[in-house]
């Protein structure tokens, strides 16, 4: 009996014949022609050849044959190259990626792309333009993900280009007002007083970057600490009396631009200065090279803080 066949992406893939060896089905199902593929994908043979023979990889399988086929998986690893290589990512430094960080970086660049507008309103200092785009990402995403979403890639962005000298210091003082304006309306309408865990957030002294800290709080927020925003630019003996005060059980400080031989010592000397029961949290760009402490927990993505933020109010929850 000859097999017949399915559809992947459009593509007629063949399944299997009865009566052929156990395993070979799954085989044969899995097998997409070279042409298909690449159509699928929208490269040309010589790019594929050119990545291959320049980089000694192999994105294709070969049957017994010699013929070349890829498999389902193999055409979406290359399609995510293909992305990533249309986003400007030079495919050297991307072929040998996993296909999950693959992935980040196609969303960094949607998410760069569909901020575009609010960035050309930003870059021409059009004010009420870059209000109502704001508004409309709130509006559309909710708070917790206009945080995520939004806020964060937006201020890296607007770092980006204030570094490379192609964004104004006032169009990044302007952006940061209304961020600031709208994390605090947005901090208002969450208020921290019914929330089982106590937390006190805030920046070391002589850190005046405060976006960060106000994203903490309202993603802390929405995980359901109770997380009290103090403002920046804190010394460690003011974040030790409001963690005291407010029986907080948690202390968060985030750092933009912090100097590690700074930061560390006042580090080293909160730590010392708290009962073992407080947890202190740290994270930002201003603590990437930091060395690992002792009761330190440093995060380095979001998606960690609010996991651990989650099972912090849920453990809280049994404890009740």
């Amino acid at each position: 009996m000859s097999g017949s066949s399915m559809k992947f992406g459009g593509i007629r893939v063949h399944e299997p014949e009865m009566g052929r060896p156990a395993g070979y089905g799954s085989r044969v199902m899995s097998r997409i022609s070279m042409s298909d593929a690449l159509r699928m994908v929208g490269i040309s043979k010589l790019v594929l050849h050119a990545w291959e023979r320049r980089y000694e990889r192999q994105l294709a399988e070969r049957t017994d044959t010699g013929r070349r086929y890829f498999t389902p998986r193999q055409v979406e690893h290359l399609k995510l190259l293909k992305q990533c290589t249309d986003a400007g990512h030079r495919i050297g430094s991307i072929i040998d990626l996993p296909p999950a960080e693959l992935a980040a970086l196609v969303r960094a660049h949607e998410k760069r792309a569909s901020l575009a507008p609010l960035m050309d309103a930003i870059l021409q200092m059009d004010a009420a333009g870059m209000k109502a785009q704001l508004a409309a990402h709130l509006a559309a995403e909710g708070p917790a993900q206009f945080a995520k979403e939004t806020i964060a890639p937006l201020m890296r962005e607007v770092g980006r280009q204030w570094s490379d000298g192609s964004l104004s210091i006032a169009s990044e003082h302007m952006v940061s007002a209304e961020v600031r304006t709208m994390l605090a309306a947005c901090l208002d309408a969450l208020p921290p007083d019914q929330m089982p865990v106590r937390a006190v957030v805030s920046t070391m002294e002589g850190e005046q970057h405060e976006i960060g800290s106000m994203l903490i709080t309202l993603l802390a927020r929405q995980a359901g600490i109770g997380a009290l925003y103090l403002g920046p630019d804190l010394p460690v003996e003011e974040i030790i009396r409001a963690a005291c005060a407010s029986k907080a059980g948690i202390i968060c400080l985030s750092s933009l631009y912090g100097r590690l031989r700074v930061l560390e010592p006042k580090l080293v000397a909160l730590r010392s200065k708290l009962d073992d029961t407080v947890e202190l949290w740290i994270g930002g760009p201003g603590f990437t090279d930091i060395r690992q402490m002792d009761g330190v927990r440093h995060f380095t993505d979001v998606a960690s803080f609010e996991d651990a933020a989650r099972a912090a109010a849920q453990r809280a929850q049994l404890t009740d």
